[in-house]
């Protein structure tokens, strides 16, 4: 071979070589994963609200709803990785809680953020990015408004010196420290104690506390504990680590915990512990349960607090009648009871807005018929079903309902007795006139709200509804729906009875005859025929008498147990009570 094609054989080796390498460049960098690195998550509070400011070194795309009312706030940066030295940020700003980051399941090189931001309450917020395109703000709007500049600190006067004073003495530790770093501190305890413990570098605090005379194992325990640290304890050597668990070390050393919630909502049972417990719990909402990861040692303290939370709430039993009486003076005979003195009850007069001790004439007593609810409390006498009883035979009292209600404490509890009645209902549409079949309830709506906080009085929170279809309207010829609606909040004593009147309904009949044949005989045919005019008056009143239950779902008193039993069973066959809701 000669020189020459020695030089071009070289020639191609080196290109083959160049365009093997570039090759390999090119496909290397077809499949780089582009991203950026998120570098500080910054809480600012604001005068009505907190701002977290979430930064990388490139842009810093992200994904989530915006706007809406929550409680968590959800966001996903999907072309980004996390550089902080944590995954949980403690911002205890109200109405903020804490930030967290986590890499999702399934992300590849661990590109990809999930960041949640938890709340102690439910607020709006909104998500914008800055000029640059390298921080995503997140702005969370507070109902209260704090004074002057919330991002500024107040300056301080006089500030505490750092002090750690340690004595080990006859076996027992005495500890008093002041703002000392909790690295001095426990390495100071391990020095001249001559006990093992490591302490992770993420603690970061400064501990003040004083403790006297104890065993060093005990003083460890008390730091972890007040500190909320996880301590793991091994052949007499110690490991301390942050007791939120954001890596595996700190999972390691912390213990999980299901806490099964049997009478309130677990959602309820954990928005009632302290807020800084929150970055250590979670809702199991299929289990109703509070699961809880925490210091082994924090267990045993959060499971205490939620059996407090975790009680029955009282039962409470509300009987209602709803009665028609023929006139105003019907029913205050019927309801004679209720014109008390003023040591034995109260009423309320919707006209004139006030609740004093008056009576019947005073509470009744009103020009203005529309607003002439009246509400009296007392308690009914003996004989009062049997002077009812005597009315209805009379024909002067009809009972539209006697419903009763079951509803836990606080709970709202409905019922509706009547029927469902079809009416015809012409309506104007693009010029026409148009007719459709519409349904309509009618007969006697009750909702019921009744509460106790145990001092032998329950607050009511009434609204009834009394509707029935009367006769035709003389010009279109359709059926009149008339409603009687009536709403308050009273309060009476247990087992009282609370007497909402005044609703008035005032109806005109026409009644129309004439003898067959005769009267459709032309002319002379208006001899044989004739039409009355009839107007009543009827007053509808609601009777509502609250009792608290036992915890067993009895009322206190047996004699009265026995005697519901009777007047709703009667026959035997049960009653199934209307629960609350």
């Amino acid at each position: 071979m000669d020189r020459k094609d020695a030089i071009v054989k070289s020639r191609h080796t080196l290109g083959s070589i160049a365009l093997i390498a570039t090759l390999l460049l090119t496909s290397g960098a077809a499949h780089a994963i582009v991203y950026c690195n998120i570098t500080k998550v910054e809480a600012k509070e604001l005068k009505n609200g907190v701002q977290i400011t979430v930064s990388a070194d490139g842009s810093l795309e992200f994904d989530g709803e915006q706007g809406d009312w929550r409680q968590r706030i959800w966001l996903r940066f999907p072309g980004a990785k996390s550089a902080l030295e944590t995954n949980f940020i403690d911002v205890g700003i109200y109405p903020v809680s804490y930030v967290q980051v986590a890499v999702p399941q399934g992300a590849t090189e661990g590109v990809g953020i999930d960041m949640t931001v938890a709340l102690f309450t439910t607020c709006e917020y909104e998500v914008t990015r800055s000029t640059d395109q390298q921080q995503v703000i997140i702005t969370v709007k507070s109902e209260r408004t704090i004074e002057g500049n919330g991002a500024a600190k107040p300056t301080q006067v006089g500030e505490v010196e750092s002090k750690l004073d340690i004595s080990f003495q006859d076996g027992l530790l005495t500890v008093y420290a002041v703002k000392a770093d909790i690295h001095k501190l426990v390495a100071k305890i391990a020095r001249d104690c001559g006990i093992q413990i490591a302490i992770d570098d993420k603690v970061k605090r400064e501990t003040t506390i004083s403790l006297e005379s104890l065993p060093p194992i005990e003083v460890i325990r008390g730091i972890a504990s007040a500190y909320g640290l996880a301590l793991l304890e091994r052949e007499g050597k110690f490991m301390i680590s942050e007791g939120v668990p954001n890596d595996l070390a700190t999972y390691n050393m912390s213990g999980t915990q299901s806490f099964r919630m049997q009478y309130v909502r677990a959602q309820t049972a954990s928005g009632l512990l302290p807020t800084f417990l929150y970055s250590y719990l979670h809702v199991n909402p299929e289990q109703n349960a509070v699961v809880v990861t925490a210091p082994r040692q924090m267990l045993g303290k959060i499971e205490h607090d939620l059996k407090k939370i975790d009680v029955a709430p009282q039962q409470i039993m509300i009987e209602a009648i709803a009665v028609e009486y023929a006139d105003t003076k019907e029913a205050e005979t019927n309801l004679s009871f209720a014109r008390i003195g003023s040591n034995e009850g109260f009423g309320w007069n919707s006209h004139s807005g006030q609740v004093d001790y008056e009576r019947w004439e005073a509470a009744n007593n009103t020009a203005d018929t529309a607003a002439s609810q009246w509400v009296l409390v007392g308690r009914k006498p003996h004989d009062f079903d049997a002077q009812l009883k005597a009315l209805q035979n009379r024909g002067r009292a009809d009972v539209k309902a006697r419903p009763r209600m079951v509803t836990l404490n606080g709970r709202s509890a409905e019922i509706f007795v009547g029927t469902e009645r079809f009416i015809l209902v012409r309506y104007l549409r693009y010029g026409s006139i148009q007719e459709t079949i519409q349904g309509v309830n009618v007969g006697v709506t009750l909702n019921l709200t009744a509460w106790t906080g145990g001092n032998g009085e329950i607050t009511t929170t009434i609204s009834s509804e009394v509707s029935n279809v009367s006769e035709l309207d003389p010009q279109t010829g359709l059926p009149l729906l008339s409603q009687r609606v009536a709403s308050t909040t009273v309060r009476a004593r247990d087992g009282e009875t609370i007497v909402v009147g005044g609703l008035l309904q005032k109806q005109d009949y026409t009644t129309r005859r004439k003898i067959p044949v005769l009267g459709d005989l032309p002319v002379i045919g208006s001899l044989f025929r004739s039409k009355s005019r009839t107007q009543t008056e009827s007053e509808l009143v609601i009777l509502i008498t609250p009792t608290v239950l036992t915890p067993e779902g009895r009322l206190p008193n047996e004699e009265q147990e026995k005697a519901t039993r009777e007047r709703f069973l009667g026959d035997g066959q049960a009653e199934a009570p209307v629960q609350g809701y």
